[in-house]
């Protein structure tokens, strides 16, 4: 059995779908999407030429002056550096005003944005700039350490920098661009809607990293599946403090509130407290981030008692444990809270909750699929689940990508992406995950969802953060390990630990071994890396890890 987005949603908000071929299949698609992401943009200009678009420390642009400032961008990386339809242009860029410029500049020209991580180190980088092609790299000055020992192996022929060139690097500077001195062509077609837009890597958590190939049709699709779900519009504000590099916040928040008209404040990092500062004082009505973003915002909560105009929030790119949730809500009542489970191969978007989650029977579900999107549950044979039997959850749609960049893998199979994570659907269609399928500990035969494991211990007063990983075992093959960072002014003990997961699931999945470290582990993107957490597990780790 699959799950068609279309079924669940009101008809308001699929009123306009259509049937196209995609990917070579038959799939529901939002009749209004504009042609590409420079053409949304266009349209805000139209309808909010004056609204505040792009809000930077002290300097605010109008959606006009935005739009502007691209078209400008756009013909002299044209005319300076001959950047045409399908090229690639790397951005090395912390959330800046710049960045939202160069992407929508590069977008109308119909080439192809490689947003790069900025914590990534030379051979990191040097993989994406090899791997892409890119031949124009954009970044912050401070990012040329990284770079400089590289670059001679990469097909980069241009830079274009932010800040005061220290460094004496051969480049020009950003400002230059911002000049009104190119031609843009007028006989240079934008792109179409299935043109190539970014390549998004991967974190690399299962091999190398992979380009995810997404076009100005993914990436709408999801937005607009956001704009009619969360029904926002140009009286919405956000602020974009975790990485436009990565895909929620280039997709699911720049995109978006562009598309939607609303104001962006950007933040270059981000930081809780600087965070709940400018929605207190902005009145901000929607913020979009992962667990770990939340879990941070709460150890602030008492120096931000009310947030009153914060009317929607949004969780995704990992599980958000209940207990967490609770919090939130004792702290934000009034705030809506959805969760959302998508990937970068989904353009951000694959499930949306429907509602506020909070007070739901359905606590735990990542909501049902969005418009345009379908999805079934496989066992291990490749036959589809029935309700409630866990499997590996498989997309297919309008947000899922064609093509991995530069890769002879194949993305999808008919259309159909595999995820990696185990999911299952109740009676009424909402999905739950349950784990990462690498992630799943088999202790003697028996499974264990280290999801369920880390959710009890969040429950723990002390518990701030937890990993749960299989160790191996000489009898049981794996056994249950859980990594632990208390909060502060809290001690806990190993026994302490066990009794309690002991007194709410089954004696077979209460750890054997219990960690405390000071600090998790973390991927570029902030989730909690449990490769490194394994990858380090020893008794020589256990005894002198100091995370």
């Amino acid at each position: 059995m699959s799950l068609m987005g279309v079924n669940f949603w009101p008809f308001h908000i699929v009123n306009d779908m259509k049937k196209e071929i995609y990917n070579n299949m038959e799939i529901e698609m939002f009749g209004d999407a504009p042609d590409n992401l420079y053409m949304s943009l266009v349209n805000t200009v139209k309808l909010f030429p004056d609204k505040q678009a792009l809000v930077e420390d002290n300097q605010i642009i109008t959606y006009k002056e935005f739009k502007e400032l691209v078209d400008v961008f756009a013909s002299n990386l044209f005319t300076m550096y001959s950047v045409k339809k399908g090229d690639r242009v790397a951005l090395l860029l912390v959330n800046s005003i710049d960045f939202c410029v160069a992407f929508y500049a590069i977008a109308k020209l119909g080439a192809i944005s490689v947003p790069l991580s900025t914590k990534a180190k030379s051979t990191e980088l040097s993989y994406f700039l090899k791997d892409s092609g890119a031949k124009v790299l954009i970044l912050n000055e401070q990012w040329w350490e990284n770079i400089k020992d590289i670059i001679s192996f990469t097909k980069i022929k241009h830079f274009i920098i932010t800040g005061d060139n220290k460094n004496n690097i051969n480049a020009k500077k950003i400002e230059l661009l911002y000049n009104k001195k190119g031609s843009f062509d007028k006989n240079v077609r934008l792109p179409q809607i299935h043109d190539p837009v970014a390549i998004m890597y991967t974190s690399g958590t299962t091999g190398v990293p992979k380009g995810a190939l997404l076009s100005h049709f993914n990436i709408l699709h999801g937005v607009i599946s956001y704009k009619r779900i969360f029904d926002l519009s140009s009286e919405d504000s956000t602020v974009i403090a975790i990485p436009i590099f990565h895909i929620t916040g280039l997709a699911a928040l720049l995109c978006l509130f562009v598309h939607v008209g609303g104001t962006i404040y950007l933040q270059p990092y981000f930081n809780a407290k600087k965070v709940l500062k400018t929605v207190q004082e902005k009145k901000i009505t929607f913020l979009h981030g992962s667990p770990t973003v939340f879990i941070l915002l709460l150890e602030q909560s008492q120096n931000f008692a009310a947030l009153e105009s914060l009317k929607k929030a949004a969780c995704g790119s990992a599980n958000m444990p209940p207990e967490v949730l609770f919090k939130i809500k004792r702290w934000l009542p009034k705030t809506a809270f959805h969760t959302v489970y998508g990937l970068t191969e989904t353009s951000s978007p694959a499930t949306i909750f429907p509602t506020d989650v909070y007070g739901s029977n359905k606590m735990g579900s990542s909501g049902v699929p969005i418009p345009g999107v379908e999805i079934k549950i496989i066992d291990e044979e490749g036959m589809e689940c029935p309700c409630n039997s866990v499997g590996e959850l498989l997309i297919r749609g309008s947000v899922v990508l064609e093509k991995y960049w530069n890769s002879n893998q194949k993305a999808t199979e008919d259309g159909w992406f595999k995820t990696g994570d185990l999911a299952k659907f109740d009676n009424d269609g909402y999905i739950y995950i349950v784990d990462r399928k690498k992630d799943m500990i088999n202790r003697g035969g028996e499974k264990i969802y280290s999801f369920e494991v880390e959710n009890i211990l969040y429950t723990h007063p002390a518990v701030k953060e937890v990993a749960v990983i299989g160790v191996p075992d000489p009898v049981y093959g794996e056994v249950v390990k859980a990594v632990i960072v208390t909060n502060e002014g809290y001690s806990l003990t190993e026994e302490e630990v066990k009794e309690w997961v002991k007194q709410k699931l089954a004696k077979y999945k209460v750890p054997a071994y219990v960690q405390f470290i000071n600090e998790m582990p973390r991927t570029n993107n902030g989730k909690i890396s449990k490769k490194i957490i394994k990858q380090y597990y020893n008794d020589t780790f256990q005894k002198s890890c100091n995370y």
